[in-house]
């Protein structure tokens, strides 16, 4: 039923996403789509940009020995990097980040929530600007690569390359700043964990996984149940609609020893956080670039901030994206590298 989101219980004014709300075997050619865009060698590509972005945000706070971490670093970072991919013009980051960091950030009834909601209309309408001129004169960017894909042998139609590219910028710019978000706050309230991860590099790559299991940026989907069934004793009738949690999964003691423990080295780590099987993330691989290039400049030029406690504002509900909407900081000054 297109006017019922599929991934969120909610009245969200989302349009499907595409290709997470397809199924097979209309799913498999799409998804090649953004496969080949976002794999790990093309991601890959993509470092030089996300530390770029990392250390340009870094020195425009780094002399004044305070920053609201979210909305100087873990908010921006990741919208940078994904819409200069894309090829959107600068001018347009600030408008299409908001527009999905906003609707979960903030109560949905306050005025940022509801003028958020009604910038999806704007978002959708840059998006079918920038396809059409892509159509019309290619450049080297994200944009172009998805408007000259092929489904099935034939161009993709403006209408599917739209929805591509709407899915692209929704799955690049929150998730990853909910996650550098909560790894700011644990770093702030473990300073063990910190001073281990400064000491030990080698180890980023496990606490990447450890933190997207312990706060998953995306803490449930929705789903509708097609035929009535029972699972572990709950029955569930045909339509009704189920809320999954990746927070749930992530603490399931039979799969992961002493859940509720942060551990900086756990391994294995088969964490849903990207979720699993045909669905799983497409972005997940510029995801942990980012992620990791932005903690690491973090910790490297400003190591000893500290989050001032009353400033906190955690989002008011989990639709969907779990994080923080403010992260107020204080550290010893630095020097700009630009």
């Amino acid at each position: 039923d297109p006017a019922v989101p599929a991934i969120t219980i909610s009245d969200s004014p989302i349009p499907p996403l595409v290709p997470e709300e397809m199924d097979p075997p209309e799913w498999r050619p799409v998804r090649r789509v953004l496969a080949a865009q976002l794999s790990p060698a093309a991601s890959e590509r993509l470092r030089p940009r996300a530390r770029w972005w990392s250390r340009h945000l870094v020195d425009q706070v780094i002399e004044s020995g305070s920053c609201e971490l979210v909305t100087d670093l873990a908010f921006p970072v990741p919208a940078a990097v994904t819409l200069e991919w894309l090829g959107f013009p600068q001018s347009d980051w600030e408008m299409m980040s908001q527009a999905f960091h906003d609707p979960a950030a903030y109560p949905r009834e306050s005025p940022e929530a509801k003028k958020a909601s009604q910038a999806f209309a704007a978002v959708t309408a840059r998006v079918k600007e920038e396809v059409a001129q892509r159509i019309a004169v290619p450049c080297d960017d994200g944009l172009t690569a998805i408007v000259q894909s092929e489904v099935d042998g034939e161009p993709v139609t403006p209408e599917l390359a739209e929805a591509l590219v709407f899915m692209t910028i929704g799955g690049g710019v929150d998730t990853t700043s909910a996650l550098a978000s909560a790894a700011f706050l644990h770093l702030h309230r473990h300073p063990e964990d910190r001073a281990r991860l400064r000491a030990e590099p080698e180890l980023f790559d496990s606490a990447t996984e450890e933190f997207l299991r312990f706060y998953p940026p995306a803490r449930t989907h929705a789903r509708t149940v097609t035929s009535d069934v029972e699972f572990a004793g709950c029955p569930m009738r045909a339509g009704d609609r189920v809320l999954l949690s990746e927070t749930a999964a992530a603490r399931d003691p039979q799969v992961f020893p002493d859940p509720e423990v942060f551990m900086i080295d756990r391994f294995p780590n088969r964490h849903l956080s990207f979720g699993a099987g045909i669905h799983r993330c497409p972005g997940s691989h510029l995801a942990r670039i980012t992620f990791t290039e932005l903690i690491r400049e973090v910790l490297e030029r400003i190591p000893d901030y500290r989050i001032v406690e009353t400033g906190i504002v955690e989002y008011p509900n989990w639709f969907m994206i779990g994080g923080w909407a403010k992260l107020p900081a204080i550290f010893t000054p630095g020097g700009r590298r630009d």
